[in-house]
């Protein structure tokens, strides 16, 4: 009788801008900081808005002006930013094994476009402890707001760059450490102690991978890493406990 007297609430679309404020929040320092670096390699502000809404790639905006600034064609700059960002193909699927209801093809074009990292890490969250509540209007409200935030501050920081260049380095370090602090976060809010062993086998192949070769290429093997950890624990470690069973 208790579950019929508090049925759960199906979150809606303002449910979810309300939950995209911890994102807009570091979004919007970020992407002002995109902004002022479009503008110091030639881009201007409209340009700089025109790539968060074409493109709306998070942190590899900034690689994207740096190479075109640079010279570098726009085929090499497309293939490189394809190569970095080739883990957004494992975002949808991912949450489609979580999603129970059917999805609306409209609604699902929309918000799975906006799946930036830290929007799909919000997802998980939500998926996997209050899957119920879950909706793709809540999905629409957080992505869409997410992405206006980003593609806001691009515009201001390339309207106000010359404004800004004087700022003391600490605060431009402080805004390039928003970005992968508020993913951190949400990594540790949807950990669980059966994620463990994955964890950590990601965190040491990364950690020898950056101390012998370099940061870029710690990205890609501990990513692989942590693939083929998971496949290991699920497929080895769990055939194992079956026969042990």
């Amino acid at each position: 009788m208790s579950e019929h007297n508090h049925p759960v609430q199906i979150s809606g679309f303002w449910q979810g801008a309300k939950d995209s404020q911890a994102i807009i929040f570091t979004y919007l320092p970020v992407s002002f900081a995109f902004g002022v670096s479009a503008t110091q390699f030639g881009f201007s502000a409209w340009e700089a808005l025109f790539l968060s809404c074409s493109m709306y790639a998070g942190a590899s905006q900034f690689l994207v002006v740096a190479l075109l600034g640079s010279g570098t064609s726009i085929w090499m700059t497309a293939l490189t930013v394809i190569a970095l960002d080739i883990r957004h193909v494992l975002y949808g699927p991912a949450l489609q094994n979580l999603i129970q209801d059917r999805l609306n093809l409209k609604k699902t074009a929309v918000w799975a476009w906006g799946l930036t990292d830290e929007v799909f890490a919000a997802g998980m969250i939500k998926l996997s402890q209050r899957r119920q509540e879950w909706s793709e209007s809540w999905m629409l409200g957080l992505s869409l707001f997410s992405w206006m935030s980003w593609a806001l501050g691009s515009f201001l920081g390339g309207l106000f760059a010359d404004q800004v260049t004087h700022l003391p380095q600490f605060l431009q370090a402080a805004l390039d450490f928003l970005l992968p602090a508020l993913f951190l976060s949400f990594l540790l809010a949807a950990f669980e102690r059966k994620h463990t062993f994955v964890v950590f086998v990601s965190l040491v192949v990364s950690a020898m991978a950056c101390y012998f070769i370099n940061m870029s290429a710690a990205i890609f093997i501990g990513i692989a890493s942590g693939i083929l950890a998971g496949l290991f624990k699920y497929y080895i470690l769990k055939q194992k406990d079956e026969v042990s069973i």
